[in-house]
């Protein structure tokens, strides 16, 4: 399996390249315009492998993506959730899908919460195994935390019922293997989550079933009073940052 994570440790974002090391087919998620379209393409050549499709866990509002320059570059689909309000076009994300490059799988389950749009990606390495081996869980689920439910509806009755939306794709995601490998989009220093974010920038679905204390939550009226108990302060520009990345 080809794997590589390229992140910015100022904005504390993770992106990746992933592919099938046999066929050479790959994908990447969650491209940063701080990186950059070159960086990325250079990146596969080294790892010998072809972008088929770039992929997004839902539209961001701490960073600008690069997703859209970089299907552009290489003419290949741009994915991202049928429910994001992108105004250019794209291939939609819809929940249950498995997508197929060579070897390597990826489950898309819609996890709504940080935004309407957010989905999650299960990766599986089928020349090995039919388990998960891990999960890009965007901004849905952090190490230690979970994503932000106000950025895009500052609302009080959007904001929770966002919340709600969030502890509900919690449980969904708990429902993975313990041994799964859990990649958000981000950790450390970014503002997508509380202050309970960890700045490691993965763990295990096993490691956050026992020690986050959101998943902890069963009740989702606690869960989503904590949620917003905790947040911080919105990323700057948040609201003129997510526009720039739904328009082309």
């Amino acid at each position: 399996m080809i794997w590589k994570v390229i992140q910015n440790p100022t904005l504390g974002c993770n992106s990746f390249l992933i592919g099938d090391e046999i066929s050479g087919q790959g994908v990447v998620v969650d491209p940063l315009a701080q990186v950059g379209v070159e960086a990325y393409i250079l990146s596969a050549h080294d790892l010998g492998m072809q972008i088929i499709e770039v992929l997004e866990t839902h539209v961001h509002a701490d960073h600008v993506s690069c997703a859209l320059d970089l299907t552009k570059e290489l003419s290949v689909p741009y994915r991202i959730s049928r429910h994001a309000p992108a105004v250019f076009a794209f291939t939609p994300l819809a929940d249950d899908t498995r997508l197929h490059y060579g070897a390597l799988a990826i489950d898309v389950w819609e996890t709504p919460g940080h935004t309407k749009d957010s989905v999650s990606l299960i990766l599986y390495d089928l020349a090995r195994g039919l388990d998960p081996w891990a999960v890009l869980t965007g901004d849905s689920l952090f190490v230690g935390d979970v994503g932000r439910p106000d950025l895009v509806d500052a609302g009080e009755t959007a904001v929770r019922l966002a919340a709600l939306d969030q502890y509900h794709s919690i449980q969904r995601l708990m429902t993975l293997p313990d041994w799964t490998e859990l990649w958000p989009a981000h950790y450390g220093s970014s503002p997508c989550g509380g202050i309970f974010m960890n700045r490691r920038p993965q763990s295990t679905i096993g490691y956050e079933r026992r020690f986050n204390p959101f998943v902890h939550m069963s009740d989702p009226d606690i869960f989503v009073e904590e949620t917003l108990r905790y947040l911080k302060p919105p990323p700057e520009e948040a609201e003129s940052i997510r526009t720039a990345n739904l328009t082309a």
